[in-house]
């Protein structure tokens, strides 16, 4: 055999056991990381066409109310200061609600809507924080003929039912 045709590995000291399996060890790590990370971005992808969907669902439903031709405009004080406006139509079963000039809560509370009626309160949504004094729209649909739309603090994430006494309460 010539010289210069030597092994290939012929030149180089053998692999040190516990390198080769830190080695594969590191390669089976990168391998996990980058299926979570694709399943990260799968989700996050899909998380995103929910979003919009729900989205662009909110924008029909407030849309369909603003336009309807039965179309009622209330407005409201706050206790503790703010107007709210409620618009509504019976046609569609559902208003949307805006406000001004109320309060930030801390983060331990928040402003939750009810749909009032007789023998039951129900949570109509959740006020989003305020952006330059302004909160809302928030819409909410299933009006019946009796209802009554409350508001009031409750804990941070909501309530199945109302926690403290309405600071706003008009009759729709």
């Amino acid at each position: 055999m010539h010289p210069a045709a030597t092994a290939p590995d012929a030149g180089r000291p053998a692999a040190e056991p516990g390198r080769s399996c830190g080695r594969a060890l590191a390669l089976a790590l990168a391998a996990a990381a980058a299926a979570i990370f694709a399943g990260v971005l799968g989700l996050t992808a899909q998380s995103a066409r929910h979003q919009l969907s729900q989205d662009q669902l909110r924008g029909r439903t407030i849309a369909a109310v603003l336009t309807a031709p039965d179309t009622t405009r209330i407005s409201a004080h706050v206790t503790g200061g703010g107007t709210a406006t409620v618009v509504m139509s019976r046609h569609e079963r559902a208003l949307v609600f805006a406000a001004a000039g109320m309060h930030p809560l801390p983060a331990s509370r928040c402003y939750e809507l009810w749909l009032m009626g007789p023998g039951r309160d129900r949570p109509a949504g959740m006020l989003p924080d305020s952006w330059h004094g302004m909160t809302g729209p928030v819409e909410a649909s299933g009006l019946t003929a009796s209802d009554r739309l409350g508001l009031s603090v409750e804990p941070a994430g909501g309530s199945p039912h109302p926690t403290s006494a309405m600071i706003m309460e008009v009759a729709l």
